[in-house]
């Protein structure tokens, strides 16, 4: 008697077929998680960078100690720390200027000057200490909570609950934009209350409140600006990279309506 094989030849044959398809369709991750684990690991690694400057600059204060201590001497470390940071109600381009400022007046007072072709190891490595410790304080110095004047000039979808918006910085006093443009992500619901249209107030501009993050970092192959100047040049072999941490959108003059929504409210 003849057993039929065609039913065990397209059984085999559909196994094979779920075998080879099946991982590849349950491995494809949503586009949206994946931009977002991406844009979560960048901020690690920006913060990883700035643990790792701190660490850097306790490590060379620790052996001079030590070389002291065994010498029986002492011996004078120069001081890294920045100039003062006032209070900033500019834009990212305003911080960003301040940094430049201050690395400038930084770099004067160091006694170690930038490396030159004639300059010593021993001169390199005692600078790149120098400026990895100045790294690692400014970006502890210059990590502000700040409220700044704008107006959105370009909103762009990003996903079901935030976006990609353009702000332009804004002199409140003279009515008229200030710096250059920079975008960040805002929740939807955020841009959607603070553009409300208000009887009592026509003025678009509205406050962007959140915490300017710094990265600053050390380059050893920045030397210039270059022709696009990103990121940001702040000094010889040190560059910016920064990121910002929304706490909210609101009119300027702080109408009720704007931080609560009494849509959600239920009764």
């Amino acid at each position: 008697m003849r057993i039929p094989t065609r039913p065990h030849l397209l059984l085999s044959l559909g196994l094979l077929f779920c075998t080879v398809v099946t991982p590849r369709a349950f491995s494809q991750a949503p586009d949206e998680t994946l931009v977002r684990e991406n844009e979560r690991l960048q901020a690690r690694v920006m913060d990883l960078e700035t643990a790792l400057a701190a660490a850097l600059a306790r490590i060379a204060d620790l052996e001079k100690s030590l070389a002291a201590t065994a010498s029986g001497g002492s011996v004078a470390v120069p001081a890294a720390t920045p100039t003062p940071v006032v209070p900033s109600n500019t834009s990212p381009a305003g911080l960003t200027a301040e940094i430049r400022k201050a690395f400038a007046a930084a770099a004067k007072k160091n006694p170690w000057p930038m490396p030159t072709a004639d300059s010593s190891d021993d001169e390199r490595i005692r600078y790149v200490r120098w400026l990895n410790k100045w790294i690692a304080s400014s970006n502890r110095s210059f990590r502000d909570r700040v409220d700044w004047p704008v107006r959105i000039t370009d909103r762009r979808p990003r996903s079901n609950i935030d976006q990609f918006v353009t702000f332009q910085p804004w002199d409140v006093a003279r009515n008229e934009p200030v710096g250059s443009t920079f975008e960040i992500v805002v929740p939807n619901r955020a841009v959607e209350r603070a553009s409300r249209p208000r009887a009592d107030d026509e003025d678009p501009t509205l406050l962007l409140d959140g915490v300017f993050i710094p990265a600053i970092r050390f380059n050893a192959d920045r030397f210039s600006a270059g022709p696009f100047d990103n990121p940001p040049f702040i000094g010889s072999m040190v560059e910016l990279k920064w990121r910002f941490d929304f706490q909210g959108l609101s009119p300027r003059l702080g109408i009720a309506d704007a931080t609560e929504d009494p849509g959600d409210q239920t009764p």
